[in-house]
């Protein structure tokens, strides 16, 4: 059983919502605290208690969005098969799905990486950590249903799928996902 949330980790979650909401709209340099604060009744100071930094905020952020990318990309994607090769393409369909229903939204974690690059190294570090562990879970994947060389072959599908995540958001379209599925099966036989 949960227990229930106290009134700062409540204020701290509606901090962390509002924050990444308003991220995803205007990114990371265009949108500063006060903006975060705006029509949440929130002070500065309050903010403060428990990030001590806008970059703080961003990186707390970015920790939430990994839990979630766990819960609504992985999880799904494994409920739909038990087979391992099949789990991957899956992935894809979910992420396809994902970028259907959020009006074309990428990568939060590589967003920030992009923004952040050369300006802040904890949010550099979290954005590359994000896609070694996307790389390392499509590694396991690999190495569980045979595939020749698991490791060179989970860093193949990791570009496949980021440059489908970049590509659907420039272009507003998903179709290139299964461009990408095509090039995973030949990959994966």
């Amino acid at each position: 059983m949960n227990k229930p949330l106290s009134r700062q980790d409540v204020k701290k979650q509606e901090i962390l919502d509002q924050a990444m909401r308003l991220f995803w709209e205007s990114g990371f340099h265009a949108t500063g605290v006060d903006t975060v604060l705006a029509d949440t009744g929130i002070s500065k100071r309050t903010l403060y208690k428990y990030f001590p930094s806008k970059e703080h905020l961003i990186e707390a952020v970015l920790a939430q969005y990994g839990a979630a990318v766990e819960a609504s990309l992985f999880a799904p994607a494994m409920a739909r098969s038990d087979d391992p090769r099949e789990q991957i393409l899956a992935i894809f369909d979910v992420r396809q799905e994902m970028m259907e229903a959020s009006c074309h939204q990428g990568c939060l974690a590589m967003k920030a990486g992009l923004e952040y690059m050369g300006k802040h190294k904890g949010i550099e570090e979290t954005s590359r950590q994000s896609s070694l562990y996307i790389e390392d879970r499509f590694t396991v994947l690999c190495r569980a249903g045979g595939v020749k060389n698991p490791e060179l072959a989970g860093r193949q599908i990791n570009l496949l799928l980021q440059g489908a995540v970049l590509t659907s958001q420039a272009r507003r379209d998903t179709d290139v996902f299964a461009a990408a599925k095509d090039a995973i099966r030949v990959l994966i036989r």
